[in-house]
C-alpha cells in the first residue's frame, strides 16, 4: 500500500513525541548529574553519566528515524526541508505542538549543559589552584582573579 503525506506526517509526530520523551529523560539525567557533581557523590554521578549515555544513544536512533522521514517528505522539493518548513507545509495542531515541545526541552538541555560546563570549569580551576598551593607552585595571586 502506498503511503500518503498524512501517513508520513503521522509517523513524524510519533517520532517527535518519542524524541521529546527521551529529551525530557535526558534533561532529568543531566539535572541528576548536576546535583551529584555539586554534592561530590561520585557513585551517583557515574550512574547519571551511564543513564545519560544510554539515553543519548536512543536519541541518536530516533534522530536517524526522523531524518529519514524528513528526507522522504522533502522528496521532489530539490532540497532537504527543515523541520519548521515541514511544520508549515503539513499543517497539523499535533505536529506543531510536539515540535514546539521538543524545541522547548532542547532549549532546557542546552541551558543545563552550559551550567554543567561552567560547574566543571569552576571545579577544574579550584583543583588547579589547590594543587599549585599544595605543590608550592603557587602562581595564583589575588589580583589575577577576574572580578
Amino acid at each position: 500500500m502506498m503511503k500518503t503525506m498524512n501517513d508520513y506526517r503521522d509517523a513524524l509526530v510519533r517520532v517527535l513525541r518519542r524524541e521529546c520523551e527521551t529529551a525530557e529523560r535526558i534533561d532529568e539525567a543531566m539535572k541528576g548529574k548536576q546535583q551529584a557533581f555539586i554534592r561530590w557523590h561520585t557513585a551517583d554521578l557515574q550512574a547519571m553519566l551511564e543513564e545519560e549515555r544510554t539515553l543519548l544513544e536512543a536519541m541518536a536512533l530516533l534522530e536517524k528515524e526522523r531524518t529519514a522521514l524528513v528526507r522522504t517528505m522533502s522528496a521532489g522539493r530539490g532540497r532537504l526541508l527543515s523541520m519548521s518548513e515541514i511544520v508549515a507545509l503539513e499543517p497539523s495542531p499535533e505536529l506543531e505542538a510536539v515540535y514546539r515541545d521538543l524545541r522547548a526541552v532542547s532549549a532546557r538541555i542546552i541551558r543545563r549543559n552550559n551550567q554543567n560546563r561552567d560547574l566543571l570549569q569552576s571545579s577544574m580551576s579550584f583543583v588547579r589552584r589547590t594543587l599549585s598551593f599544595i605543590t608550592g607552585n603557587f602562581r595564583y595571586k589575588l589580583l589575577d582573579q577576574k572580578v
